[in-house]
């Protein structure tokens, strides 16, 4: 018992590494996750965004002043006399947090659209997927096909040694078969291009026996659900709106800053010690007003151009999902046609062929109309797919399973 279990276990290692790893769509995105340098970058870019805001809302430093001169009075000893002193800028109340605060939310609002580009890579990794399975699919069907042409191509070398058929229809048979042996080694570069192409980007580690599970793509339907769109693009409008009134609150304060010095004098025959104070008053000035003007012309800007995106989004999603409908149906159309033709019209030629009714010619003509569908199927689908990533992508949904 023990023997025929230690062999079972043997048989299933020996197979697994026949066939090496297989890697789903949710382990790809997680590895590109990982390993993703625009995830990085976005992070290194939000670092040095913050530090830069805090770096910009700082206190000034003290700043140190002095002066010296050479005293020589009418009555009395000459000598020097100096001053020294220290003075600072304080801002007043909360205004350095509101400072932050208002840069914070610009970064913010920059950071959110940046997403979009990861968003973008995301997609553009499902899509390739997509392509590739579609690609191994087309290659096992072609390749079947292939084998088939094969197979009735050595039965008519075997007719024409017995001079059952003429050395012509041999030939035509012969120059078919190389042309589908040219297409199927297109294909296959096709397909191991794209795997190659989808390992390199997700930074999963390449090899010969790597395989891709395919049993994951996504189904094909007429009718997607997306949820709630242009999520990024709504939420960078929000800060972008709430920079604007925090600004307004900025520059609300009649007092926003205090300037504090001290010093030293040191005189021919008097040491002097002084305190003095410097108080800006805002409403002598037009600053804060029109500050506060810009941030109003502002915020109506941002909502003007936020209406006008959404409006051109709409409308592109619009075109997107009407695109991913129409190509679903032709898939389904494609489809239909493919199987009355395999199934009713093909074996038919076939037998009508076998039995010397119809030539080679036409026997060619209709097995490559049965090729031509079958390849309008597989670049209707990967049109689909391109669309559909596209269509998440524009709609900017994150999660889209």
């Amino acid at each position: 018992m023990f023997k025929v279990l230690l062999k079972t276990a043997l048989f299933f290692f020996l197979i697994q590494i026949s066939y090496g790893s297989t890697y789903t769509l949710d382990k790809i995105l997680r590895s590109a996750a990982k390993n993703s340098t625009l995830d990085k970058a976005l992070e290194q870019q939000s670092l040095a965004l913050e530090a830069k805001n805090r770096a910009n809302t700082a206190s000034d430093p003290m700043a140190l002043f002095g002066e010296g001169s050479r005293a020589n009075p009418i009555i009395g000893k000459s000598g020097n006399e100096y001053v020294v002193g220290v003075s600072k800028k304080i801002l007043l109340g909360n205004i350095r947090d509101q400072e932050q605060k208002m840069a914070r939310l610009s970064n913010q609002a920059h950071l959110l659209e940046e997403e979009k580009n990861i968003l973008n890579f995301k997609n553009g990794l499902k899509n390739i997927y997509h392509q590739h399975c579609l690609n191994r699919q087309n290659f096992k069907s072609f390749d079947q096909n292939y084998q088939a042409f094969k197979k009735l191509y050595r039965k008519k070398q075997k007719a024409y040694k017995y001079q059952e058929i003429s050395k012509t229809e041999l030939m035509q048979l012969e120059i078919e078969m190389n042309s589908l042996y040219a297409e199927l080694q297109e294909i296959k570069m096709q397909k191991n291009i794209s795997k190659q192409n989808l390992f390199m980007l997700s930074k999963v580690p390449y090899t010969d026996s790597a395989r891709l599970s395919c049993k994951d793509m996504f189904p094909i339907r007429t009718h997607v659900k997306l949820g709630s769109t242009f999520q990024l693009s709504s939420e960078a409008y929000e800060k972008r709106i709430q920079n604007t009134q925090e600004t307004l609150n900025r520059y609300s304060h009649e007092v926003d800053s205090i300037d504090l010095s001290a010093q030293y004098t040191n005189e021919l025959d008097v040491d002097k010690y002084t305190i003095g104070f410097s108080l800006p008053l805002n409403f002598t000035s037009e600053k804060s007003e029109e500050e506060r003007a810009a941030a109003m012309y502002k915020n109506s800007s941002i909502s003007y151009k936020h209406e006008q995106d959404m409006t051109e989004k709409r409308s592109l999603l619009l075109q997107m999902r009407s695109q991913l409908k129409g190509k679903a149906l032709m898939v389904k159309t494609l489809m239909n046609n493919y199987r009355n033709y395999q199934k009713n019209l093909l074996p038919l030629i076939q037998k009508s062929y076998d039995l010397g009714e119809t030539s080679v010619i036409e026997y060619l003509l209709n097995r490559q109309r049965s090729y031509q569908l079958r390849q309008d199927i597989y670049a209707t689908k990967k049109a689909y797919y391109h669309t559909l990533f596209k269509l998440y992508t524009i709609s900017e949904k994150k999660d889209n399973k």
